[in-house]
Protein backbone atom coordinates (compact mmCIF):
# COMPACT_ATOMS: atom_id res chain seq x y z
CA UNK A 1 0.00 0.00 0.00
CA UNK A 2 2.77 2.44 0.88
CA UNK A 3 4.75 1.87 -2.29
CA UNK A 4 1.71 2.16 -4.54
CA UNK A 5 0.65 5.38 -2.77
CA UNK A 6 4.09 6.90 -3.24
CA UNK A 7 4.07 6.01 -6.92
CA UNK A 8 0.67 7.60 -7.30
CA UNK A 9 1.84 10.78 -5.59
CA UNK A 10 4.76 11.01 -7.99
CA UNK A 11 2.44 10.52 -10.93
CA UNK A 12 0.07 13.23 -9.69
CA UNK A 13 2.98 15.61 -9.02
CA UNK A 14 4.33 15.10 -12.54
CA UNK A 15 0.90 15.71 -14.02
CA UNK A 16 0.42 18.88 -11.94
CA UNK A 17 3.79 20.17 -13.14
CA UNK A 18 2.87 19.45 -16.75
CA UNK A 19 -0.52 21.07 -16.21
CA UNK A 20 1.05 24.22 -14.80
CA UNK A 21 3.62 24.40 -17.64
CA UNK A 22 0.91 24.03 -20.29
CA UNK A 23 -1.14 26.71 -18.55
CA UNK A 24 1.88 29.06 -18.62
CA UNK A 25 2.38 28.40 -22.34
CA UNK A 26 -1.22 29.24 -23.07
CA UNK A 27 -0.91 32.42 -20.98
CA UNK A 28 2.12 33.43 -23.06
CA UNK A 29 0.20 32.70 -26.25
CA UNK A 30 -2.68 34.89 -25.04
CA UNK A 31 -0.18 37.71 -24.38
CA UNK A 32 1.08 37.39 -27.98
CA UNK A 33 -2.51 37.58 -29.17
CA UNK A 34 -2.93 40.79 -27.20
CA UNK A 35 0.18 42.24 -28.90
CA UNK A 36 -1.13 41.21 -32.32
CA UNK A 37 -4.43 42.82 -31.53
CA UNK A 38 -2.69 46.09 -30.60
CA UNK A 39 -0.66 46.00 -33.83
CA UNK A 40 -3.76 45.38 -35.94
CA UNK A 41 -5.51 48.24 -34.17
CA UNK A 42 -2.53 50.58 -34.69
CA UNK A 43 -2.33 49.68 -38.42
CA UNK A 44 -6.02 50.37 -38.81
CA UNK A 45 -5.79 53.71 -37.02
CA UNK A 46 -2.76 54.63 -39.18
CA UNK A 47 -4.73 53.78 -42.32
CA UNK A 48 -7.57 56.03 -41.18
CA UNK A 49 -5.08 58.90 -41.30
CA UNK A 50 -3.69 57.93 -44.73
CA UNK A 51 -3.94 60.59 -47.41
CA UNK A 52 -3.12 60.49 -51.12
CA UNK A 53 -2.10 63.26 -53.51
CA UNK A 54 -4.53 63.88 -56.35
CA UNK A 55 -3.79 65.79 -59.54
CA UNK A 56 -6.46 67.74 -61.40
CA UNK A 57 -6.17 68.12 -65.16
CA UNK A 58 -8.57 69.39 -67.81
CA UNK A 59 -9.62 67.77 -71.07
CA UNK A 60 -10.10 69.54 -74.40
CA UNK A 61 -13.64 70.52 -73.34
CA UNK A 62 -12.43 72.14 -70.14
CA UNK A 63 -13.84 69.39 -67.90
CA UNK A 64 -11.81 68.60 -64.77
CA UNK A 65 -10.21 65.15 -64.55
CA UNK A 66 -8.84 64.11 -61.15
CA UNK A 67 -6.35 61.27 -60.88
CA UNK A 68 -3.69 60.03 -58.50
CA UNK A 69 -0.51 62.09 -58.71
CA UNK A 70 2.37 60.48 -60.62
CA UNK A 71 5.38 61.86 -62.45
CA UNK A 72 3.76 60.62 -65.65
CA UNK A 73 0.59 62.63 -65.05
CA UNK A 74 2.71 65.75 -64.47
CA UNK A 75 4.79 65.36 -67.63
CA UNK A 76 1.99 64.48 -70.02
CA UNK A 77 1.40 67.57 -72.15
CA UNK A 78 -1.90 69.40 -72.02
CA UNK A 79 -2.54 73.01 -72.98
CA UNK A 80 -5.00 73.31 -70.08
CA UNK A 81 -2.62 72.72 -67.19
CA UNK A 82 0.42 74.39 -65.62
CA UNK A 83 3.81 72.95 -66.50
CA UNK A 84 5.76 71.24 -63.72
CA UNK A 85 9.04 69.38 -63.47
CA UNK A 86 10.29 67.25 -60.60
CA UNK A 87 13.75 68.09 -59.28
CA UNK A 88 16.03 66.36 -56.78
CA UNK A 89 17.89 68.19 -53.96
CA UNK A 90 20.94 68.69 -56.22
CA UNK A 91 18.81 70.68 -58.65
CA UNK A 92 18.62 68.13 -61.46
CA UNK A 93 15.32 67.72 -63.25
CA UNK A 94 13.97 64.15 -63.23
CA UNK A 95 12.47 63.49 -66.65
CA UNK A 96 11.04 60.58 -68.58
CA UNK A 97 13.14 58.37 -70.83
CA UNK A 98 11.20 59.63 -73.84
CA UNK A 99 11.93 63.31 -73.15
CA UNK A 100 15.56 62.49 -72.37
CA UNK A 101 15.97 60.60 -75.65
CA UNK A 102 14.44 63.44 -77.69
CA UNK A 103 16.73 65.95 -76.01
CA UNK A 104 19.87 63.87 -76.46
CA UNK A 105 19.15 63.33 -80.16
CA UNK A 106 18.55 67.04 -80.86
CA UNK A 107 21.36 69.46 -81.70
CA UNK A 108 19.08 72.48 -81.36
CA UNK A 109 15.64 73.61 -80.26
CA UNK A 110 14.11 73.14 -83.72
CA UNK A 111 15.10 69.47 -83.79
CA UNK A 112 13.81 68.99 -80.24
CA UNK A 113 10.44 70.50 -81.08
CA UNK A 114 10.26 68.51 -84.31
CA UNK A 115 10.48 65.28 -82.27
CA UNK A 116 7.08 66.21 -80.81
CA UNK A 117 5.60 66.97 -84.23
CA UNK A 118 6.12 70.74 -83.98
CA UNK A 119 7.13 72.63 -87.12
CA UNK A 120 7.92 76.27 -87.85
CA UNK A 121 5.54 77.97 -90.27
CA UNK A 122 7.45 80.82 -91.89
CA UNK A 123 6.05 84.13 -93.11
CA UNK A 124 7.49 83.64 -96.59
CA UNK A 125 9.01 80.77 -98.60
CA UNK A 126 12.29 82.70 -99.08
CA UNK A 127 12.72 83.20 -95.34
CA UNK A 128 12.25 79.49 -94.85
CA UNK A 129 14.60 78.59 -97.70
CA UNK A 130 17.38 80.89 -96.51
CA UNK A 131 16.98 79.76 -92.89
CA UNK A 132 17.23 76.13 -93.94
CA UNK A 133 20.34 76.94 -95.99
CA UNK A 134 21.99 78.60 -93.02
CA UNK A 135 21.14 75.57 -90.90
CA UNK A 136 22.15 73.02 -93.54
CA UNK A 137 25.21 70.83 -92.80
CA UNK A 138 27.11 72.42 -95.70
CA UNK A 139 26.61 75.98 -94.50
CA UNK A 140 27.14 75.09 -90.86
CA UNK A 141 30.44 73.47 -91.87
CA UNK A 142 31.47 76.64 -93.72
CA UNK A 143 30.71 78.81 -90.69
CA UNK A 144 32.44 76.44 -88.29
CA UNK A 145 35.53 76.23 -90.55
CA UNK A 146 35.76 80.03 -90.59
CA UNK A 147 35.31 80.28 -86.82
CA UNK A 148 37.99 77.63 -86.32
CA UNK A 149 40.44 79.43 -88.60
CA UNK A 150 40.05 82.64 -86.59
CA UNK A 151 40.29 80.79 -83.26
CA UNK A 152 43.45 78.98 -84.33
CA UNK A 153 45.12 82.28 -85.22
CA UNK A 154 44.09 83.94 -81.97
CA UNK A 155 45.16 80.99 -79.82
CA UNK A 156 48.78 81.07 -81.08
CA UNK A 157 50.91 83.33 -78.80
CA UNK A 158 53.39 83.91 -81.63
CA UNK A 159 50.66 85.64 -83.60
CA UNK A 160 50.29 88.27 -80.87
CA UNK A 161 53.90 89.30 -81.48
CA UNK A 162 53.35 89.33 -85.25
CA UNK A 163 50.18 91.40 -84.87
CA UNK A 164 51.93 93.99 -82.68
CA UNK A 165 54.72 94.34 -85.25
CA UNK A 166 52.30 94.68 -88.17
CA UNK A 167 50.20 97.13 -86.20
CA UNK A 168 53.26 99.33 -85.61
CA UNK A 169 54.34 99.08 -89.25
CA UNK A 170 50.83 99.81 -90.56
CA UNK A 171 50.47 102.76 -88.21
CA UNK A 172 53.78 104.26 -89.36
CA UNK A 173 52.85 103.64 -92.97
CA UNK A 174 49.47 105.27 -92.41
CA UNK A 175 51.14 108.33 -90.87
CA UNK A 176 53.59 108.52 -93.77
CA UNK A 177 50.85 108.23 -96.40
CA UNK A 178 48.80 110.83 -94.55
CA UNK A 179 51.74 113.23 -94.66
CA UNK A 180 52.25 112.52 -98.39
CA UNK A 181 48.58 113.17 -99.07
CA UNK A 182 48.65 116.47 -97.19
CA UNK A 183 51.79 117.50 -99.09
CA UNK A 184 50.15 116.59 -102.42
CA UNK A 185 47.07 118.63 -101.52
CA UNK A 186 49.26 121.57 -100.48
CA UNK A 187 51.28 121.39 -103.73
CA UNK A 188 48.05 121.27 -105.72
CA UNK A 189 46.64 124.30 -103.88
CA UNK A 190 49.74 126.43 -104.55
CA UNK A 191 49.85 125.37 -108.19
CA UNK A 192 52.93 123.15 -108.20
CA UNK A 193 51.10 119.82 -108.06
CA UNK A 194 48.51 118.07 -110.21
CA UNK A 195 45.11 116.54 -109.50
CA UNK A 196 46.48 113.16 -110.57
CA UNK A 197 49.15 113.34 -107.88
CA UNK A 198 46.46 114.13 -105.28
CA UNK A 199 44.35 111.21 -106.48
CA UNK A 200 47.28 108.76 -106.25
CA UNK A 201 48.17 110.06 -102.76
CA UNK A 202 44.52 109.64 -101.70
CA UNK A 203 44.42 106.05 -102.97
CA UNK A 204 47.66 105.21 -101.15
CA UNK A 205 46.28 106.80 -97.98
CA UNK A 206 43.05 104.82 -98.29
CA UNK A 207 44.98 101.55 -98.64
CA UNK A 208 47.20 102.42 -95.67
CA UNK A 209 44.18 103.38 -93.58
CA UNK A 210 42.44 100.12 -94.46
CA UNK A 211 45.56 98.12 -93.56
CA UNK A 212 45.87 99.94 -90.24
CA UNK A 213 42.18 99.50 -89.38
CA UNK A 214 42.63 95.78 -89.92
CA UNK A 215 45.31 95.84 -87.22
CA UNK A 216 43.51 98.08 -84.70
CA UNK A 217 42.61 95.05 -82.53
CA UNK A 218 44.00 91.55 -82.38
CA UNK A 219 40.60 90.18 -83.40
CA UNK A 220 40.49 92.42 -86.47
CA UNK A 221 43.97 91.27 -87.42
CA UNK A 222 43.02 87.59 -86.90
CA UNK A 223 39.94 87.95 -89.13
CA UNK A 224 42.04 89.58 -91.85
CA UNK A 225 44.73 86.92 -91.52
CA UNK A 226 42.11 84.18 -91.86
CA UNK A 227 40.63 85.88 -94.93
CA UNK A 228 43.70 86.94 -96.96
CA UNK A 229 46.70 84.95 -98.08
CA UNK A 230 49.96 86.59 -96.99
CA UNK A 231 53.54 86.55 -98.21
CA UNK A 232 56.40 85.69 -95.88
CA UNK A 233 57.00 89.37 -95.16
CA UNK A 234 53.38 89.81 -94.07
CA UNK A 235 52.23 91.60 -97.20
CA UNK A 236 49.04 90.55 -98.95
CA UNK A 237 49.36 88.04 -101.78
CA UNK A 238 48.07 89.19 -105.16
CA UNK A 239 47.37 87.38 -108.39
CA UNK A 240 48.82 88.29 -111.79
CA UNK A 241 46.11 90.89 -112.23
CA UNK A 242 47.06 92.57 -108.96
CA UNK A 243 43.99 91.34 -107.11
CA UNK A 244 44.21 90.19 -103.48
CA UNK A 245 44.16 86.40 -103.05
CA UNK A 246 41.58 85.25 -100.47
CA UNK A 247 41.66 82.01 -98.49
CA UNK A 248 39.31 79.12 -99.21
CA UNK A 249 37.54 79.40 -95.84
CA UNK A 250 36.85 83.07 -96.54
CA UNK A 251 35.46 82.32 -100.02
CA UNK A 252 33.15 79.73 -98.45
CA UNK A 253 32.14 82.23 -95.81
CA UNK A 254 31.26 84.73 -98.53
CA UNK A 255 28.66 82.22 -99.79
CA UNK A 256 27.32 81.98 -96.24
CA UNK A 257 27.27 85.76 -95.79
CA UNK A 258 25.38 86.24 -99.05
CA UNK A 259 22.53 84.05 -97.83
CA UNK A 260 22.78 85.65 -94.39
CA UNK A 261 22.38 89.14 -95.88
CA UNK A 262 19.33 88.05 -97.86
CA UNK A 263 17.81 86.51 -94.75
CA UNK A 264 18.47 89.54 -92.54
CA UNK A 265 17.28 92.01 -95.17
CA UNK A 266 13.93 90.27 -95.52
CA UNK A 267 13.68 89.68 -91.77
CA UNK A 268 13.90 93.43 -91.12
CA UNK A 269 10.55 93.87 -92.87
CA UNK A 270 8.83 91.99 -90.03
CA UNK A 271 10.18 94.01 -87.11
CA UNK A 272 12.87 93.54 -84.52
CA UNK A 273 11.59 90.29 -83.03
CA UNK A 274 12.92 87.20 -84.76
CA UNK A 275 9.94 85.28 -83.33
CA UNK A 276 7.70 87.33 -85.62
CA UNK A 277 9.24 85.61 -88.63
CA UNK A 278 7.39 82.36 -87.94
CA UNK A 279 4.71 80.62 -85.91
CA UNK A 280 4.27 76.98 -84.89
CA UNK A 281 1.60 74.54 -85.95
CA UNK A 282 0.70 74.26 -82.23
CA UNK A 283 1.89 77.36 -80.36
CA UNK A 284 0.90 76.16 -76.85
CA UNK A 285 2.64 72.83 -77.27
CA UNK A 286 5.69 74.61 -78.71
CA UNK A 287 5.82 76.87 -75.67
CA UNK A 288 5.61 73.84 -73.34
CA UNK A 289 8.55 72.02 -74.93
CA UNK A 290 10.54 75.23 -75.40
CA UNK A 291 10.27 75.69 -71.63
CA UNK A 292 11.47 72.12 -71.14
CA UNK A 293 14.42 72.69 -73.51
CA UNK A 294 15.38 75.76 -71.49
CA UNK A 295 15.30 73.70 -68.26
CA UNK A 296 17.48 70.95 -69.72
CA UNK A 297 19.85 72.98 -71.90
CA UNK A 298 19.95 76.58 -70.74
CA UNK A 299 19.05 79.72 -72.66
CA UNK A 300 20.63 78.96 -76.06
CA UNK A 301 18.56 77.43 -78.85
CA UNK A 302 21.73 75.55 -79.80
CA UNK A 303 22.87 72.56 -77.71
CA UNK A 304 25.02 73.95 -74.89
CA UNK A 305 27.99 72.29 -73.18
CA UNK A 306 25.77 71.56 -70.16
CA UNK A 307 23.20 70.06 -72.48
CA UNK A 308 25.77 67.87 -74.20
CA UNK A 309 27.01 66.61 -70.84
CA UNK A 310 23.47 65.99 -69.51
CA UNK A 311 24.37 68.15 -66.51
CA UNK A 312 20.90 69.51 -65.78
CA UNK A 313 18.80 66.33 -65.59
CA UNK A 314 18.56 62.65 -64.71
CA UNK A 315 16.37 60.01 -66.30
CA UNK A 316 13.50 58.69 -64.20
CA UNK A 317 12.92 54.94 -64.10
CA UNK A 318 9.72 53.96 -65.90
CA UNK A 319 8.42 52.15 -62.79
CA UNK A 320 8.80 55.32 -60.73
CA UNK A 321 7.24 57.38 -63.52
CA UNK A 322 3.89 55.70 -62.87
CA UNK A 323 4.21 55.10 -59.12
CA UNK A 324 1.78 56.93 -56.83
CA UNK A 325 3.51 55.90 -53.59
CA UNK A 326 7.04 56.85 -54.67
CA UNK A 327 6.26 60.43 -55.61
CA UNK A 328 4.12 60.95 -52.50
CA UNK A 329 6.79 59.58 -50.15
CA UNK A 330 9.60 61.45 -51.93
CA UNK A 331 7.73 64.77 -51.73
CA UNK A 332 6.89 64.19 -48.07
CA UNK A 333 10.51 63.39 -47.18
CA UNK A 334 11.98 66.31 -49.15
CA UNK A 335 13.69 64.05 -51.68
CA UNK A 336 11.72 65.73 -54.47
CA UNK A 337 10.71 69.29 -55.27
CA UNK A 338 8.21 70.62 -57.77
CA UNK A 339 9.30 73.42 -60.11
CA UNK A 340 6.79 75.50 -62.04
CA UNK A 341 7.50 77.00 -65.46
CA UNK A 342 6.72 80.65 -65.94
CA UNK A 343 6.87 82.54 -69.21
CA UNK A 344 6.87 86.29 -69.61
CA UNK A 345 6.63 87.84 -73.05
CA UNK A 346 10.14 88.87 -74.06
CA UNK A 347 12.09 89.26 -77.26
CA UNK A 348 14.73 86.59 -77.73
CA UNK A 349 18.25 87.83 -78.41
CA UNK A 350 20.76 86.87 -81.09
CA UNK A 351 24.21 86.78 -79.44
CA UNK A 352 26.07 86.56 -82.76
CA UNK A 353 24.79 88.60 -85.71
CA UNK A 354 26.71 86.30 -88.06
CA UNK A 355 24.74 83.33 -86.76
CA UNK A 356 21.09 84.49 -86.51
CA UNK A 357 19.71 80.96 -86.32
CA UNK A 358 20.95 80.72 -82.72
CA UNK A 359 19.05 82.76 -80.13
CA UNK A 360 19.12 83.20 -76.38
CA UNK A 361 15.70 82.43 -74.94
CA UNK A 362 14.32 85.21 -72.80
CA UNK A 363 11.35 85.40 -70.42
CA UNK A 364 11.49 81.75 -69.23
CA UNK A 365 11.94 80.87 -65.56
CA UNK A 366 11.56 77.71 -63.46
CA UNK A 367 10.72 78.31 -59.82
CA UNK A 368 10.48 75.82 -56.94
CA UNK A 369 7.05 75.92 -55.25
CA UNK A 370 5.79 74.39 -52.02
CA UNK A 371 3.20 71.68 -52.48
CA UNK A 372 0.41 73.51 -50.70
CA UNK A 373 0.66 76.44 -53.11
CA UNK A 374 -0.22 74.29 -56.14
CA UNK A 375 -3.97 74.52 -56.53
CA UNK A 376 -4.35 71.52 -58.83
CA UNK A 377 -2.55 69.12 -56.44
CA UNK A 378 -4.65 68.26 -53.39
CA UNK A 379 -4.54 65.83 -50.45
CA UNK A 380 -7.48 63.49 -49.82
CA UNK A 381 -8.20 60.50 -47.56
CA UNK A 382 -7.11 57.31 -49.28
CA UNK A 383 -10.42 55.43 -49.31
CA UNK A 384 -8.92 52.33 -50.90
CA UNK A 385 -6.17 52.12 -48.29
CA UNK A 386 -8.71 52.58 -45.51
CA UNK A 387 -10.97 49.87 -46.95
CA UNK A 388 -8.06 47.44 -47.26
CA UNK A 389 -6.93 48.21 -43.71
CA UNK A 390 -10.45 47.75 -42.36
CA UNK A 391 -10.82 44.37 -44.07
CA UNK A 392 -7.39 43.30 -42.80
CA UNK A 393 -8.27 44.48 -39.28
CA UNK A 394 -11.53 42.52 -39.27
CA UNK A 395 -9.82 39.39 -40.56
CA UNK A 396 -7.02 39.56 -37.98
CA UNK A 397 -9.49 40.33 -35.17
CA UNK A 398 -11.61 37.32 -36.08
CA UNK A 399 -8.53 35.07 -36.15
CA UNK A 400 -7.33 36.44 -32.79
CA UNK A 401 -10.76 36.01 -31.19
CA UNK A 402 -11.03 32.43 -32.45
CA UNK A 403 -7.61 31.56 -31.06
CA UNK A 404 -8.38 33.32 -27.80
CA UNK A 405 -11.61 31.35 -27.37
CA UNK A 406 -9.72 28.13 -28.07
CA UNK A 407 -7.07 29.04 -25.47
CA UNK A 408 -9.77 30.01 -22.97
CA UNK A 409 -11.53 26.63 -23.30
CA UNK A 410 -8.22 24.84 -22.91
CA UNK A 411 -7.47 26.82 -19.74
CA UNK A 412 -10.86 25.83 -18.29
CA UNK A 413 -10.10 22.18 -18.95
CA UNK A 414 -6.65 22.52 -17.39
CA UNK A 415 -8.09 24.35 -14.35
CA UNK A 416 -10.68 21.59 -13.81
CA UNK A 417 -8.01 18.92 -14.18
CA UNK A 418 -5.67 20.84 -11.88
CA UNK A 419 -8.35 21.02 -9.18
CA UNK A 420 -9.09 17.30 -9.46
CA UNK A 421 -5.40 16.41 -9.30
CA UNK A 422 -4.90 18.56 -6.20
CA UNK A 423 -7.88 16.88 -4.51
CA UNK A 424 -6.59 13.44 -5.43
CA UNK A 425 -3.12 14.39 -4.22
CA UNK A 426 -4.49 15.44 -0.85
CA UNK A 427 -6.57 12.23 -0.57
CA UNK A 428 -3.62 9.96 -1.37
CA UNK A 429 -1.36 11.96 0.95
CA UNK A 430 -3.89 11.66 3.74
CA UNK A 431 -4.26 7.88 3.26
CA UNK A 432 -0.49 7.51 3.18
CA UNK A 433 -0.10 9.49 6.41
CA UNK A 434 -2.70 7.30 8.17
CA UNK A 435 -0.98 4.19 6.97
CA UNK A 436 2.33 5.45 8.40
CA UNK A 437 0.71 6.23 11.72
CA UNK A 438 -0.75 2.69 11.96
CA UNK A 439 2.60 1.24 11.18
CA UNK A 440 4.25 3.22 14.00
CA UNK A 441 1.58 2.06 16.46
CA UNK A 442 2.13 -1.58 15.46
CA UNK A 443 5.85 -1.33 15.98
CA UNK A 444 5.47 0.53 19.27
CA UNK A 445 2.86 -1.85 20.65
Amino acid sequence: MGLSSNARLLTITARLTSNEYESQQIANAKMRLATQSQEASANYISALNTQQLLYTNYDSHGDAITQKLTAGSIYQYSDMKPQYVLANPSGKALISQGDAYNFEQADNLDAFLASYGLKKEWKTPTLKANYEKLESPDFVAKREAWDKAVRDIMSDPANVVTWEKEKAVSFNDYQAKLAEYREAVLDYNIGVGTETQVQKARESLTDAKQKYSECITFENWANTSAAIEKNDDGSYKKDKNGMIVYTEVYKNMEDYNKVLDEYNTEAEDYGSKKEDLYTYNDSNKARWYTNLWYRLNGESTEKSLQGKENANYSVLDEKLLNSTTWIQDALAKGALFIEVAKYEESSNQIPDINNPTVMNLRGITWKTNILTSLSNIIKKDDDNAIARAEADYKKKTEEINAKDEKYQNKIKILDTEHTALQQEYQSVQSALNKNIQRSFKTFNG
